[in-house]
């Protein structure tokens, strides 16, 4: 069975910024649009917002923009792409692992240093890793 090892360095780093950044975006937008003085209803669509866009990339191109531009993707621990069930868990584990309230991105960093495969929790739950296109690719 194939050893995939996740990235845990600089791009991985980028990507999550890039991609905090353009989610954070979204939701300052949407939110905008929606114009709710009703505190609750902002934040839920603030929270909906951010995991969707995760979901949605993940989903659809097992991959985020931010993870695109730095040569990431997602995959199983076989190599082969992530699925919807996949997809879902480690967008659940970010309201636990990038809340900005438990201290933004620390904690997945801290676990993701810790791993044998560098994964995050919700790669660790998911049976997912991160690694480059290029490691993918041979992996295929």
């Amino acid at each position: 069975m194939t050893h995939l090892v996740g990235e845990s360095g600089k791009a991985r780093v980028i990507a999550f910024f890039l991609d905090s950044l353009i989610a954070f975006l979204a939701v300052v937008l949407l939110v905008g649009a929606i114009g709710s003085q009703n505190p609750v209803v902002s934040v839920t669509v603030l929270s909906f917002i951010y995991l969707f866009y995760f979901f949605s990339f993940e989903a659809i191109w097992s991959r985020t923009p931010g993870k695109w531009l730095q040569g990431l993707i997602v995959r199983k621990l076989d190599g082969s792409r992530c699925d919807l069930r996949g997809t879902f868990i480690r967008t659940l584990a970010r309201i636990l692992e990038a809340n900005p309230i438990l201290l933004g991105g620390i904690p997945a960093g801290i676990v993701i240093i810790a791993s044998e495969r560098k994964q995050r929790l919700g790669d660790l739950i998911a049976g997912t890793v991160v690694v480059s296109k290029r490691d993918a690719a041979e992996i295929s």
